[in-house]
C-alpha cells in the first residue's frame, strides 16, 4: 500500500505519514445486463394486440346487440354508420329529378319564411302566442292615442250653437 505514496512537504512535516497512508480504489457500479429492446417491444406488442383485439371485438358485439332492437330502416342506417367507422366509403347521395328538387326547395323556403314572420310576431310554428300570461291570439283593438281624446269631439253643429 505504501508503494503508491508520494511524499509532499505537508506529509514530511507529519510523523508516520507514510504509515497512515490509505489507498482507495474507485470501482464503478456494474451496469445491469440490458435486454435487447427489440425483444421487449415484441412482448409488449403481443400483449397489447391481444387486449386491443378483445376490446374491439367486445365493442363490436355491443353495437351489434344494440342494433338488434332497431326496426329494419334504422338497423340498415346503423349498419351503414358502422361500416363507415370501419373505413368503408359512405354511400352516394340519391338522385332526384331537378324539377322536384326545385319544388322541394321552394316549399322549404316558404316554410322558413312563414316561421320567420310568426317568430317576428311572437308566435310559435302553430300560430299560438309565445308570451306568458298574455293572450295575443285574439285581435286587439288599436287605440288612437291623442291628447284631445279626454275632451271628446266637437261637431260643426254644436260649434255653431255656442
Amino acid at each position: 500500500m505504501a508503494t503508491d505514496f508520494v511524499p509532499t512537504r505537508a506529509s514530511l512535516l507529519k510523523k508516520n505519514a507514510a504509515a497512515n497512508y490509505e489507498q482507495v480504489d474507485f470501482t464503478s457500479r456494474k451496469a445491469k445486463t440490458k435486454i435487447p429492446i427489440e425483444s421487449l417491444h415484441k412482448e409488449v406488442s403481443n400483449i397489447s394486440q391481444e387486449l386491443a383485439f378483445n376490446l374491439q371485438k367486445a365493442k363490436h358485439e355491443v353495437v351489434k346487440f344494440g342494433m338488434s332492437g332497431f326496426n329494419s330502416v334504422k338497423k340498415e342506417e346503423a349498419k351503414i354508420q358502422q361500416l363507415i367507422k370501419l373505413g368503408a366509403k359512405p354511400p352516394k347521395n340519391k338522385c332526384k329529378n331537378y324539377k322536384e328538387l326545385l319544388m322541394d326547395k321552394k316549399i322549404q323556403k316558404d316554410k322558413e319564411k312563414k316561421e320567420q314572420t310568426l317568430q317576428q310576431l311572437g308566435k310559435n310554428k302553430v300560430g299560438k302566442s309565445t308570451a306568458k300570461g298574455k293572450s295575443f291570439d285574439r285581435k286587439r283593438r288599436r287605440r288612437k292615442e291623442n291628447i284631445l281624446d279626454i275632451y271628446g269631439k266637437i261637431s260643426k253643429e254644436t260649434a255653431t250653437l255656442q
